[in-house]
């Protein structure tokens, strides 16, 4: 059941099996084309959940309540019997899910503001190791970055700025859901944008960013794969949500830093100015949510998909936007890791418990790249030397 369970308590899998989305089909065919070992496992969900599938019926608030009471104590009660029962608390459990889904209409798990689908049609996974950056429009068309930071604004009128060069709109129907962009900025390079409500977006290295050409409704909303410091304008009649893969983070306005790079274990919100508060998108009821106060940092385990929060000095994360790193008692692993994403270089450790020397300091990125190498393996009392074009071996 643990192979699957991934599925069955996903709320964009339930949603494909019983709605007619093209978007979400496309992209649970490709993931199944990706993941040929995973197509016995989407099957075996996709059967459960047609099995468990009721007929819709009224039920009132507090019968909601009560029955989603019955169903959590019998799985309660089913969980502290023998190993024997544990196939049965497993049924009931994706029951629960599925009945509330299904016959209560998804009034209790899923709402309309949990996830935007769109988002699920882009290619999220980290960007490739490569010196491409670039913009791809709604209409398909692909604008490639040159510059090492790239400068874009989005006007108004629907026209676009990017460096200081005007493109004209994509977006030739006004109705509707607008369609979405997605900024792609591979290591060695970063990017600044500034969204049609005037959002500022600095985006870091190893990231992509999707978001529409312009906002409608009571939400703005954009996902995030990597890193990026926020400068949020302020709606009181527009919320303002960053949504990653784990993490969905609200604010209306507010400056903050989101780093949520795909192969970190980690992803950290940090709050400089203003109110933010966080949620986990395909969070079950009565989950935990978590709010911030300026200068805390909010460190989020995908492993165990739980909160940690803590005091910290902002500026050892946002000076990044600047073009600076900022450290104190930093193990010497996450400083290399921000210099291989910036500079688009690989290390590699002679002896891996060098990753975990403290160091403390900052480097100006905008200097000659040897030199801020030297400066650190001087700070860290290590050896750096290059072994390749972009390779480079710590030693002691």
């Amino acid at each position: 059941m643990d192979s699957i369970s991934k599925y069955l308590e996903n709320p964009r899998f339930i949603q494909w099996v019983f709605a007619t989305d093209n978007e979400l089909n496309e992209w649970w065919q490709d993931f199944e084309t990706s993941n040929p070992g995973e197509k016995h496992n989407l099957q075996e969900a996709k059967i459960i959940l047609q099995r468990l599938c009721t007929k819709d019926k009224s039920l009132s608030e507090e019968d909601k309540i009560v029955m989603f009471s019955r169903i959590l104590r019998q799985v309660e009660e089913q969980e502290t019997k023998s190993i024997k029962t544990q196939v049965m608390y497993t049924w009931l459990k994706y029951a629960a899910v599925a009945l509330i889904f299904f016959s209560l209409g998804a009034l209790l798990f899923y709402r309309k503001d949990t996830f935007n689908p769109q988002f699920y049609s882009h290619n999220t996974y980290e960007p490739a190791n490569s010196d491409e950056a670039k913009l791809i429009r709604p209409d398909g068309a692909s604008i490639l970055l040159d510059e090492k930071k790239s400068v874009i604004e989005h006007r108004t009128d629907g026209n676009v700025i990017i460096n200081n060069g005007v493109i004209e709109s994509s977006q030739t129907d006004s109705e509707g859901s607008p369609k979405l962009n997605q900024l792609i900025i591979p290591y060695g390079k970063t990017s600044e944008v500034t969204l049609s409500d005037g959002t500022k977006i600095f985006l870091n290295a190893g990231s992509r960013l999707v978001y529409p050409e312009y906002f409608t409704g009571k939400v703005r909303e954009v996902f995030l794969v990597g890193e990026a410091f926020f400068e949020v304008e302020h709606n009181d009649d527009q919320l303002f949500i960053v949504q990653t893969t784990d993490l969905r983070v609200k604010v209306l306005g507010t400056s903050f830093n989101v780093s949520a790079y795909p192969t970190d274990k980690i992803i950290e919100t940090v709050l400089t100015y203003g109110k933010v508060r966080l949620e986990q998108p395909n969070s079950r009821l009565f989950s935990e949510t978590v709010e911030l106060i300026p200068g805390q940092l909010a460190a989020f385990s995908k492993t165990d998909r739980t909160t940690k929060i803590r005091s910290v000095d902002t500026e050892n994360y946002v000076l990044w936007r600047e073009g600076m790193l900022k450290f104190e008692s930093t193990d010497l692993s996450r400083v290399v890791k921000k210099l291989e994403r910036f500079y688009n270089i690989r290390f590699v450790y002679k002896d891996p418990f060098l990753g975990t020397i403290k160091i403390t300091g900052k480097l100006g990125l905008s200097e000659n790249r040897e030199d801020i190498l030297e400066n650190l393996a001087y700070a860290a009392s290590v050896s750096i030397r290059k072994k390749g074009e972009n390779f480079y071996e710590i030693n002691k």
